[in-house]
């Protein structure tokens, strides 16, 4: 982002307004309006292909560890969303995520609802660090619980492509490829479906909005990654488009993968038939 506002340069998008970010995938400047816009463009073609995004549609918005300033912001965007399409939008705030500034933001386009008692308990079982790929994993399956206690139709999560990414690196590289489904399933869950609501937008472009509209908040819980490292020397300032084109080798992956005909009542993540959980849901939920 850029700093004093006499030195900043023209939107390249629509060459009136004053650039306020650079995205470095695209190359281009953007003012505070078209980045909205380039948000919102790309939260549509995250939830497209699946149940969520039609007309009428109740949906959860489930805060994630792995970035929650990004998650209030995700909420607000999705309120404005689906506001034109008649659905309607809740969030809820679980006991380890702290919202310190912009709740009235989202309150106005969102309904902030209590988590239920079940989902709390289990919640509070988490780790104060959690391996990324696993915690994708359990958010999903608190994501998914809470919207069917809720009796809402379907529950999304914020994660961007850049945390599907270096979580997929993170699987990859510990020989744990099961985890590559969770990355690359359109929608999944034990009760509800669930969404990753940011496949099509790279972390920097979200978070670079939650700081600009004044959302700040914090987690108990935070996304352990072992080989980030790794992905940083992967992904430099100069090769960006590295961290798009992961997607395809992480589908891959994910379809090569055994996949069993039953499934975690939480999550939805294959396991073998007869098991209530997966290995990861069973440590919080039993």
């Amino acid at each position: 982002m850029y700093a004093a506002a006499g030195a900043r340069p023209m939107c390249s998008v629509c060459g009136v307004r004053p650039a306020v970010f650079y995205r470095r995938f695209s190359g281009h400047r953007l003012c505070s309006r078209c980045m909205r816009a380039s948000l919102e463009r790309g939260v549509k073609r995250s939830l497209r292909g699946s149940n969520v995004f039609r007309p009428g549609v109740s949906i959860l918005v489930y805060p994630s560890a792995t970035s929650p300033p990004s998650s209030m912001a995700f909420a607000r965007l999705v309120g404005l969303v689906e506001r034109s399409y008649g659905g309607r939008v809740y969030t809820v705030l679980p006991s380890y995520f702290s919202a310190r500034q912009g709740l009235h933001l989202l309150k106005d386009v969102v309904e902030l609802v209590e988590p239920p008692p079940q989902v709390e308990r289990a919640a509070g079982r988490l780790e104060d660090e959690v391996w990324a790929p696993r915690l994708l994993r359990l958010e999903r399956g608190l994501a998914s619980v809470s919207a069917e206690l809720l009796g809402v139709d379907a529950a999304v999560l914020p994660v961007s492509r850049t945390v599907i990414s270096m979580a997929g690196l993170e699987a990859l590289i510990s020989s744990r490829l099961h985890y590559m489904w969770d990355l690359d399933v359109a929608e999944a869950g034990g009760g509800r479906p669930v969404v990753l609501g940011l496949r099509s937008v790279e972390a920097e472009l979200i978070a670079g909005y939650a700081a600009l509209e004044g959302f700040d908040a914090s987690s108990r819980v935070r996304p352990k990654y072992i080989y980030k490292h790794v992905y940083k020397a992967l992904v430099t300032d100069d090769k960006p488009e590295l961290e798009f084109s992961s997607s395809s080798t992480i589908s891959l992956l994910a379809r090569a993968s055994k996949i069993s005909g039953c499934k975690c009542r939480a999550c939805g993540a294959p396991v073998p038939c007869g098991s209530k959980y997966c290995e990861d849901c069973q440590t919080i939920w039993v």
